[in-house]
């Protein structure tokens, strides 16, 4: 290993560690009804497309199909400084097994991206789950 490949290495896990606990401060916020805080921490992009007022209505939707969170757990956490459709720049996608009272199968998709003031902002959020048979 090159020191330089070992520098890069170093960097890229300290960019994983900032970015995931902006990602669990923002799913500590949804899931708890703090969608004012959780607006605030996505991107400029984000908010150019959602209105604070649309996309707490859309978020509150969202956390009323799931239901209660029972647990989440990190599946993988990357860094990559290119993503496809998006301008290069650093980023951190961490993926998620959630567990909500009212899915199954439930998988959440969070990506991050670090701004010009060196802050991490959410770029995206998805899912994918199975409705509970009730």
């Amino acid at each position: 290993m090159s020191i330089y490949s070992a520098n890069a290495q170093k960097y890229s896990d300290q960019y994983i560690k900032e970015a995931s606990k902006v990602a669990d401060n923002w799913f500590n916020d949804i899931n708890n009804n703090g969608y004012e805080n959780a607006f605030l921490m996505l991107s400029s992009e984000v908010k150019a497309i959602y209105n604070q007022e649309s996309w707490i209505s859309l978020i509150n939707q969202l956390m009323l199909e799931f239901g209660e969170l029972e647990n989440r757990i990190v599946l993988e956490k990357k860094f990559n400084s290119k993503i496809e459709g998006l301008e290069d720049g650093f980023y951190v996608l961490i993926d998620y097994k959630s567990n909500y009272s009212n899915t199954i199968n439930h998988n959440e998709y969070i990506l991050l991206k670090q701004n010009d003031k060196r802050k991490w902002k959410i770029v995206d959020y998805n899912y994918e789950f199975e409705n509970k048979i009730q």
